[in-house]
């Protein structure tokens, strides 16, 4: 992930649906075992000079409502606020407010470290991903934001890899939750996404679960078998409500 593009509409998604995850099921949050944090591990990387970050959350956008999240009136006034900020000038961990404020406590890992000189690389991902403490994992929605998704042929720091998935999932208490945020490449999206579930299943030894608005895909790995029930309604419930949404488990 990169500061640039912070509070674009990929963002929208990505944020909506945490909170929903986090504050709208009671079944998944009242009821033991509960979720009692979010955790945010950012792959954090150099900002370049791409123009993704220019796909803004526009009032054209907004009165369509087809993208996920564009019900959400308070989170979109929240990152239109950096519309009008410079790209170099944007920051992610302003999300961390939007979250507390809305009750969710929230931890971002190690923000201290993200300076001009020390972004997330390929060279420092063991100590990176090893230096997460225990309880930043613990009855938590541990959420993974890498550049582009999980590992390709060719290792960098923009991939999440699979070992890396297995060392976290592993940690992690019985009742969190792992969410990995995935680009599209160019192929067939249902094959992409049955390849990557079939993948993730065999270094989890779980059934993942998967959301997507056609562009980009959130993938979710639980241990707890009602835990992930009442995930899987809780984005069959939100996809029904964004026609560019669709969820599934296989």
């Amino acid at each position: 992930m990169k500061n640039q593009y912070f509070g674009d509409v990929r963002d929208l998604f990505k944020y909506d649906l945490i909170q929903e995850i986090m504050q709208q099921p009671p079944r998944l949050m009242q009821q033991p075992p509960r979720l009692r944090q979010f955790t945010f591990i950012p792959m954090l990387t150099k900002n370049d000079n791409k123009t993704d970050g220019n796909n803004r959350i526009t009032d054209a956008i907004i009165e369509k409502g087809l993208r996920a999240g564009t019900q959400n009136i308070e989170l979109i006034k929240y990152l239109r606020k950096d519309n009008e900020i410079k790209p170099e000038d944007r920051n992610f961990i302003k999300i961390r407010k939007f979250f507390t404020d809305n009750g969710i406590p929230t931890e971002i890992f190690n923000p201290a470290a993200y300076k001009p000189e020390d972004y997330f690389t390929q060279g420092k991902r063991r100590e990176y991903f090893s230096g997460v403490p225990e309880s930043s994992l613990e009855s938590a929605l541990v959420f993974v934001d890498p550049d582009n998704g999980l590992e390709v042929k060719k290792p960098s720091g923009k991939h999440l890899q699979y070992s890396e998935v297995r060392a976290l999932f592993e940690r992690m208490s019985d009742d969190s939750i792992l969410m990995i945020y995935q680009h599209f490449p160019r192929e067939n999206h249902d094959k992409y996404i049955n390849r990557r579930v079939q993948e993730l299943r065999d270094v989890t030894k779980e059934n993942p679960l998967w959301i997507s608005d056609n562009e980009i895909i959130f993938f979710f790995v639980a241990k707890n078998d009602r835990i992930r029930e009442n995930l899987k309604c809780v984005l069959s419930n939100y996809s029904g409500r964004y026609e560019k949404c669709r969820s599934g488990c296989d």
